[in-house]
């Protein structure tokens, strides 16, 4: 292993131990960056150690990667889908996608599941946060599960897991910041995302309809169908949802927006949509914009660190080096995506899927790209692997999301949301396995599309 390798190793060490004893992950990145980048310019080629010599270098840096980061046109995009998800979940169209679900799917055993996991892949879609998905679902899906008689486990391990959705399904905060970071085409990763996203929900759905045969006294019998009229009625409550889809997806696929047009519309589209409901007022849309502006702040501290991270596994040429390693030593380019991927699913237990994606591109992408993987399905994989473990044993934030979501009189166990966690978990684990022996389910749309 080489000293660049052993370098950019400790940096990230550093910055996963600072992180571990709670220092923000903003300041936790940069230090690591920082003190790799410092030690790198001070360490001259003959091994010496000049202390004022890496200096001047970390400083230049420092003074230009966050300046040019922040005037990246496509980071414009990162708060407009924040804002998006904020205005469109004080506006109802997240939740009016579970109210509608719950009567079309009436009539069905395990229908108030599947609805909720319907709502939870609409809201966290829109939304593009998974942990946000799981808290806000929790408080209105389980309590009406429980009330119906489901079990606490069914219940509260659908919507944990359902929550996992949004990072595949367009747009996705995870998306857009793989792209920034790796330099790729946003629409592109958004169009793979799609059929993943697809097979995870198909295999949730699967995994509550086996559950429901195999333990059929989780889910009490199917409440009477209601009328068609009813249903039909619910189904113009999906409109909104279905539109600022259909503004993203339709408008990438077919090239009448860039993605950072599609994201200005939809959030136009979604304040249109509040105004004539009257859902949204001057209060509402002001505690949107702080929230944004809160979130938008955190990712873009986060990001600088980030690309500081991305210059010194350049300086250390790191990918150069692993892959005269990797050679030396005889070892498979596959077994180094499994080491990847059980690292970040460690990672996923303790931190936000962000701040994983922030901290661990600059440092894996290079070796990926350097084995000669394919970029896009690569971040395909990056981003399933972060929302696996989201609702991994022993942490997983989902988890906890859920359970602070609830009222102590709900006395939902975490016992309980992390048995049923792990149902869904299984399935997330077969879903994995075939998005990496078959890279074919998240290139096809990209590659016939020509994105």
């Amino acid at each position: 292993m080489t000293a660049g390798m052993g370098l950019v190793g400790i940096s990230l060490l550093l910055s996963l131990g600072l992180a571990a004893i709670r220092i923000p992950v903003a300041y936790a990145v940069l230090a690591g960056a920082s003190f790799g980048i410092y030690l790198l310019y001070s360490v001259g080629d003959g091994g010496g150690f000049d202390a004022t010599g890496g200096l001047e270098p970390l400083l230049t840096i420092l003074a230009d990667v966050p300046y040019s980061f922040a005037h990246s046109y496509e980071l414009a995009t990162i708060p407009l889908y924040i804002l998006l998800g904020h205005v469109a979940q004080r506006v109802g169209i997240t939740s009016d996608v579970f109210s509608a679900l719950r009567v079309i799917l009436s009539g069905t055993r395990a229908g108030l599941v599947m609805a909720s996991l319907g709502g939870c892949a609409g809201f966290s879609a829109i939304s593009g946060s998974s942990v946000a998905c799981a808290a806000a679902m929790g408080r209105v899906a389980v309590p009406e599960m429980l009330s119906r008689g489901y079990s606490q486990t069914l219940a509260a391990g659908a919507v944990a897991a359902g929550g996992t959705l949004g990072s595949l399904i367009p747009p996705s905060i995870a998306f857009l910041l793989f792209a920034i970071l790796a330099e790729q085409s946003l629409a592109q990763l958004f169009l793979a995302g799609i059929f993943p996203g697809l097979l995870t929900l198909l295999g949730f759905v699967l995994t509550v309809f086996l559950w429901s045969r195999l333990k059929p006294g989780d889910t009490p019998d199917a409440r009477s169908a209601a009328p068609w009229a009813e249903k039909l009625r619910a189904l113009g409550l999906l409109w909104p949802a279905a539109l600022i889809l259909g503004i993203i997806v339709g408008g990438l696929v077919t090239g009448l927006f860039t993605v950072i047009q599609a994201a200005a519309v939809s959030v136009l589209a979604a304040l249109l949509i509040g105004w004539a409901r009257r859902r949204l007022n001057a209060t509402e849309f002001l505690a949107a914009l702080k929230r944004t502006c809160l979130q938008s702040g955190a990712l873009f501290a986060i990001s600088f660190g980030a690309k500081a991270f991305t210059v010194l596994v350049a300086g250390a040429d790191m990918s150069t080096a692993m892959i005269e390693w990797m050679t030396a030593s005889s070892i498979d380019g596959w077994m180094v995506i499994a080491v990847i991927v059980l690292a970040l699913l460690l990672m996923g237990m303790f931190l936000d899927p962000a701040g994983i994606i922030l901290l661990a591109v600059p440092v894996t992408l290079p070796v990926v790209m350097g084995l000669g993987y394919d970029v896009v399905w690569y971040a395909v994989i990056f981003v399933k692997v972060l929302e696996i473990g989201l609702i991994t044993p022993p942490l997983g934030l989902n988890i906890f999301a859920l359970k602070a979501s609830l009222d102590v009189s709900d006395s939902v166990s975490l016992e309980s949301i992390y048995k049923g966690a792990l149902a869904f978990l299984a399935i997330d684990l077969v879903v994995l396995v075939l998005l990496l022996a078959f890279p074919e389910i998240s290139l096809f749309l990209p590659d016939l599309l020509g994105q």
